[in-house]
């Protein structure tokens, strides 16, 4: 099971009437995958934290639930799960779409679910 992570706000794609700013998803088993938007200058995890970090900006999951600033960062920094198992990283990259940071953080630059 996956879930996407949305944030909403004034400012591009962060539109309350639609599906807001793609932050990203989890997955169980892995690690979590983030979107990268690098016409905002979101392509690291503390570009993301900053970010969400403004006063106008919420974050709600694709269920519609509203997310805490800490839950996210839980949910994005988690190296292990609920039962304290390892979380697989996600692929290493695949051409000029995914990345991985030095703090072993991946991002993808198109859309995805």
């Amino acid at each position: 099971m996956s879930v996407n992570y949305y944030a909403f706000g004034s400012f591009s794609g962060g539109r309350r009437d639609g599906g807001g700013l793609h932050v990203g998803q989890s997955a169980a088993g892995q690690r979590f995958l983030f979107r990268a938007h690098p016409d905002q200058g979101l392509t690291t995890l503390a570009d993301w934290l900053a970010f969400f970090h403004r006063p106008e900006v919420t974050l709600r999951n694709e269920y519609g639930r509203a997310v805490t600033v800490q839950e996210m960062r839980e949910t994005m920094t988690a190296t292990s799960d609920a039962q304290d198992l390892p979380l697989r990283g996600r692929s290493q990259g695949d051409g000029e779409d995914r990345y991985v940071t030095s703090g072993g953080h991946a991002f993808c630059r198109r859309a995805f679910c």
